[in-house]
């Protein structure tokens, strides 16, 4: 199977951009067809998420969901194998401003990118514009964790384990005015993560980020890929004053509140597909079956 995957990556990686994503926005449109896990998923996170949309309404966004969670999948091989030649990729940087404030100050700054457009473009970059450490997890199936981390790493980005000693590392890195990067809409362990409002439901949030702005006093930009016709445009945004906040409730709510804000520029882009609320607090309903 790990050799099959190898070549699955090779031969998609190969293809034109426009190609890549073409085939995956045709497995997405027969993921959706087939009535998929991941549609139905995705219909459901939208009807708790977006009650403001209709039936219709709600079941188009999902279903084009599915297209862009396609197009990631074809997309993610193509940005690997290309490495910085990808970057020409991107047609418009918005928000570096943002970046370039931090670099002079002197301060950390910590890359914090949702599973929304194309997340490994928007670590490939980052890392190009200097020393990155990011947070990795080894994939569980497969024994693809040799071919993962040479692809994000082709940069020159460290990746640190998601443990005590990885942390050690990320707060080491920041302090000496480095990036870090950080996918924060996972859910987290119990231990590792409190709820705190998302799209109006209580999403059990990592506090990690709360945790390393206090220690280090870095600098938190939410960013994305944003995918648009030929490319990618990067979007960079600034979270409110609250994300500094020394109650870890008040800042992860403003973390929360700015990926949201995020998703909506482009709710197509976003991995409905994740079942976001699987766990929920003490006494609230399950959402999912």
């Amino acid at each position: 199977m790990t050799s099959i995957i190898r070549l699955f990556l090779l031969a998609i990686g190969i293809l034109p951009l426009s190609v890549a994503r073409a085939l995956g926005a045709l497995v997405g449109q027969l993921a959706w067809w087939f009535n998929s896990r991941g549609s139905v998923t995705a219909v459901r996170n939208l009807e708790v998420c977006m009650p403001e949309l209709d039936k219709k309404a709600i079941r188009k966004l999902a279903a084009s969901s599915m297209r862009h969670w396609g197009k990631t999948l074809f997309e993610t091989p193509v940005v690997w194998h290309r490495g910085q030649r990808a970057f020409k990729y991107i047609n418009q940087i918005q928000g570096v401003e943002y970046l370039d404030a931090a670099i002079e100050q002197g301060k950390g700054v910590i890359f914090v990118s949702p599973h929304l457009g194309n997340w490994e473009l928007m670590g490939l970059w980052a890392g190009s514009k200097g020393s990155l450490t990011s947070l990795y997890q080894p994939p569980r199936r497969y024994n693809v964790d040799e071919l993962l981390q040479a692809v994000r790493t082709k940069t020159g980005a460290t990746l640190v384990p998601t443990n005590a000693r990885g942390i050690a590392q990320l707060i080491k890195a920041l302090k000496r005015g480095e990036f870090v990067g950080i996918l924060p809409d996972m859910e987290p362990r119990p231990k590792g993560g409190i709820y705190a409002p998302f799209f109006g439901q209580p999403a059990l949030t990592m506090t990690l980020i709360h945790s390393l702005v206090q220690r280090s006093g870095a600098v938190v930009i939410l960013c994305f890929a944003q995918r648009i016709p030929g490319g990618f445009t990067l979007v960079m945004m600034p979270p409110g004053e609250d994300i500094a906040s020394d109650d870890a409730e008040t800042s992860i709510a403003e973390m929360n509140r700015t990926i949201e804000r995020l998703v909506r520029l482009s709710p197509e882009q976003y991995q409905w597909e994740y079942k976001r609320f699987k766990r929920r607090p003490e006494g609230e309903p399950p959402i999912y079956g």
